[in-house]
């Protein structure tokens, strides 16, 4: 019975504690993978406003840019904590599994200790020979026999329990050190996207204080509609639940064509800009359900709300729509009409934003509108 419990010590050891630990580092790597994308992006929302600044193009553009930069950086540093959280909780679980190694171990080591203790008593006393001798038929020696070596053998399978133990602590230990010492870098990154974040903002300002009063309301205009936008998103969020039209429209979605026949997409952080020719019509890129139709007297401008099941897609800077809210739409049917942009030298575009409800965070445009 011994070896056999010995043994099942060694089969949970060995494997299934490295699976409890996979679904850990699957997080991790997924959370990684995020990190990632929102560095690319801040990366090139830098390479903008670097390039503005050389060109000494509008400085409403410089404006724009900076503050889009601010956005990305956000949500950048929110992915941070996010995996400064996720590596915390990653240390949290080596220590546990090492305080619990440690203390299987010293039980085995104390067991082993007492066997060793044993073994060496019956050696010096010849107890096994006496053993052996005590048998009343051949039948009861081969009992006995069985029965020593039994023993024997339990020993070793603890001794090589001792010895996957202690190497498996070891591993735990160095990939606790190595944890802690990410955390530390993690910390130093958050610590210094914070400060470049307050340079941004300074930056964002003396860049504001430069523009001209027509500039400045256009800027305070765009401004309070991406905060308008974002409520409106986060209370549509809410009504999108359940919805199942447009079922088959998922992140992997392909072949879809962009919504303004001939025009360019440029993404910007999770978002996308399409620039088109005057006149030219905006069309969905799938079946989908009209959420909401906003109308901006200010800008004279128009945004549609569109639900493709779980996903809200909103375009914005329409000159004119030509649905309803409540509509349901067929996969390229026209919505609206491209609207130009704020300055005289601007090409017309639409401002394009997809959000996964379920996750409730924005998603890169590219995929949806990619051409086979």
């Amino acid at each position: 019975m011994l070896r056999h419990i010995i043994e099942a010590i060694i089969v949970i050891l060995l494997v299934t504690t490295p699976l409890s630990a996979y679904a850990q580092d699957k997080r991790t790597e997924q959370q990684r993978a995020r990190l990632e994308q929102y560095k690319r992006e801040l990366n090139k929302a830098k390479a903008e406003v670097e390039s503005l600044k050389r060109e000494k193009r509008s400085a409403s553009k410089e404006v724009a840019a900076i503050e889009r930069e601010m956005r990305l950086r956000n949500g950048y540093i929110g992915e941070v904590e996010e995996e400064r959280s996720t590596v915390r909780s990653d240390i949290e679980s080596h220590t546990q599994r090492i305080d619990s190694l440690a203390e299987e171990l010293e039980r085995n080591r104390a067991i082993y200790a007492e066997a060793v203790r044993v073994a060496h008593r019956n050696y010096k006393q010849n107890t096994n020979a006496n053993y052996l001798l005590a048998s009343e038929s051949i039948a009861d020696a081969a009992r006995r026999k069985a029965q020593i070596e039994h023993i024997t053998t339990s020993r070793k399978a603890l001794a090589d329990t001792i010895l996957a133990q202690t190497e498996m602590l070891n591993i735990e230990r160095t990939t606790l050190a190595s944890r802690i010492m990410e955390l530390d870098s993690i910390t130093e990154v958050l610590e210094g996207e914070r400060r470049t974040l307050e340079n941004n903002r300074v930056a964002a300002q003396r860049a504001y204080n430069q523009l001209t009063k027509r500039e400045k309301a256009a800027i305070n205009e765009q401004r309070k509609q991406q905060r308008l936008h974002d409520e409106a998103v986060k209370e549509l969020q809410k009504m999108l639940k359940g919805n199942k039209v447009g079922a088959g429209f998922s992140r992997d979605t392909r072949g879809l064509n962009l919504p303004v026949a001939g025009g360019v997409l440029t993404e910007q952080g999770f978002g996308g800009t399409v620039t088109g020719n005057k006149g030219d019509a905006v069309r969905t890129i799938h079946e989908g359900i009209v959420q909401d139709i906003q109308y901006k007297k200010l800008t004279n401008r128009y945004t549609i709300f569109l639900g493709y099941n779980e996903y809200l897609v909103t375009y914005t800077n329409l000159s004119s729509v030509s649905v309803k809210k409540g509509e349901v739409v067929k996969k390229d049917q026209k919505i609206g009409v491209i609207g130009s942009g704020i300055e005289s030298t601007d090409k017309p575009y639409v401002r394009i934003a997809i959000y996964d409800c379920e996750t409730k965070k924005p998603l890169q445009v590219s995929s949806f509108f990619k051409k086979l």
